[in-house]
């Protein structure tokens, strides 16, 4: 997930005020502050970025619902622990959903200003940039 994080945090370093052939990012110019664009190849970088990192919390909470966790001995105390550790642990999972699905909200943003500027849908952008089988629908990845 790492290189996900890092490749998006490239992609946005190199942000300027307006460029020709530029693509606006969605929430450019709210709240007092400046604009910003991309062209259409960041743009596009930016979203499979954003759906690689999907694919990666998906498969992370897929992995994590695997897990069951049993308590070191047959009493109360450890049936008691066990429980907690699986309440725990289904915290986290959820919150790998989350993660995902915040990730897969970032790609469609970005995949809604490329599909303005390309004149195209924006499932057509997604299916396209995500990584081999596994396009999102409309419900998600």
């Amino acid at each position: 997930m790492t290189s996900a994080f890092q490749s998006i945090g490239n992609s946005l370093g190199d942000i300027v005020a307006s460029r020709a052939g530029s693509v606006s990012a969605p929430g450019g110019g709210t709240a007092g502050g400046g604009k910003f664009a991309f062209d259409p190849d960041e743009l596009e970088a930016i979203t499979k970025d954003w759906l690689a990192l999907a694919m990666e919390y998906r498969e992370s909470a897929a992995d994590g619902r695997r897990l069951i966790i049993r308590g070191p001995g047959r009493e109360d105390a450890s049936d008691g622990q066990a429980l907690a550790a699986m309440q725990s642990w289904g915290t986290y999972v959820e919150s790998l959903q989350q993660k995902r699905d915040y990730s897969m909200e970032q790609a469609r943003k970005c995949a809604s200003a490329l599909a303005a500027y390309r004149g195209t849908d924006q499932d057509s952008i997604l299916r396209l940039l995500s990584p081999a089988g596994a396009a999102p629908t409309a419900g998600g990845i």
